[in-house]
């Protein structure tokens, strides 16, 4: 709660003081003129505590409720003009010339000018320290009142002309509402304050937004475009394309060896049977799909030799039907540890392109 600062006080008293002046100057002038004409000083009296002393009554009345932070009743705001009405009517009755009737007349309405504004600088006050303006509320509170009412009264009333007046008040009650809120304007602005902010920081952003810059590549960072293969799964992965593209091919031209690779020797000590190899012209002789006829072996004495060209022998035939075959494959069909089967499909590729002039 906000609080009167030295210098408020002092100009609120300042201000004060002759509203106050006015008001008794006013009473005073009421009781001359009527203890003038009247020639009875208690009946001047009396004339003056009905007009004049009635008015700071409600005057009082509104300012204390004010302070209290309450709106004023209805009776006490018509009283502060209704009873200065009264004594400028007795004014006009007593006067005995026009020009009198318009002196006496006016006399009164000096109480009410001071009642009026020393009660309005009273709600200011409380208005400066609560930030609450009770009388503004009380007046929006009025007008929504009866807003609704027409509004439903304009939506539901059974005869058509009464609907027709009710639509009307409704858009004249509009232009009221919010008379006096000065927290309902200042909610207003602040949205509006919000939105162009928001429209401002889109508008800058979409001027000053730039992509992010990319980092420069040097000459001991090169850009690696493809993954490069695993060792061991590059060579079974070349050699089983090329004989899976050897059988509808026929023929190709010799791939040359392929860099950092050692060409494939075939064992001295195992015998190695080799198939004639197709001209471009000559059919093939076996369906696609169906392993090859084994060719003629030699009997071998040795029986680990006999194994081991048996297990080449059945891994170059797979491989000329285009089955694809890896050290796992091969090792789980020949029922050996992978790093033999390894070998053996090794030595089983060199056999199988043999044939076809490719050399995987």
């Amino acid at each position: 709660m906000k609080t009167l600062t030295g210098g408020q006080r002092t100009v609120l008293i300042l201000t004060t003081i002759p509203m106050i002046a006015v008001g008794i100057g006013g009473a005073i002038g009421t009781y001359a003129n009527a203890s003038a004409i009247l020639h009875r000083k208690e009946t001047a009296l009396g004339v003056v505590a009905a007009g004049e002393g009635a008015t700071l009554v409600a005057a009082l009345v509104m300012i204390v409720v004010t302070m209290l932070g309450q709106p004023a009743p209805h009776t006490v705001r018509a009283a502060l003009w209704l009873l200065p009405l009264a004594a400028s009517t007795m004014g006009l009755a007593i006067a005995p010339s026009v020009t009198e009737a318009v002196v006496y007349a006016l006399t009164p309405l000096a109480m009410t000018a001071s009642a009026e504004g020393i009660s309005f600088l009273a709600r200011r006050i409380v208005v400066h320290r609560t930030g609450i303006d009770i009388e503004a509320q009380r007046k929006n509170a009025a007008t929504m009142r009866r807003l609704a009412y027409h509004r439903a009264r304009a939506a539901r009333h059974p005869r058509k002309r009464v609907r027709k007046r009710s639509t009307l008040r409704v858009w004249r009650l509009m232009n009221h509402v919010g008379d006096g809120d000065a927290q309902l304007g200042s909610g207003l602005v602040q949205i509006q304050r919000d939105r162009l902010t928001e429209g401002a920081n889109a508008a800058l952003a979409a001027m000053l937004d730039t992509p992010p810059a990319l980092p420069e590549l040097t000459a001991e960072q090169p850009v690696s475009r493809e993954p490069e293969p695993e060792p061991g799964d590059f060579d079974d992965v070349v050699g089983t394309a090329l004989i899976v593209a050897a059988p509808e091919l026929g023929h190709a031209p010799a791939t040359p060896p392929l860099l950092g690779r050692e060409p494939l020797h075939p064992t001295l000590d195992l015998h190695v049977s080799r198939e004639p190899a197709l001209s471009p012209t000559e059919p093939l002789t076996h369906a696609h799909g169906e392993p090859a006829p084994e060719p003629p072996r030699e009997p071998d004495s040795d029986p680990g030799a006999d194994d081991r060209e048996q297990q080449i022998a059945e891994l170059a035939a797979r491989l000329r039907t285009g089955e694809r075959l890896t050290k796992s494959s091969a090792a789980e069909i020949l029922g050996v540890s992978p790093a033999t089967a390894g070998r053996r499909l090794k030595d089983a590729r060199a056999r199988a392109g043999d044939g076809t002039g490719f050399y995987p």
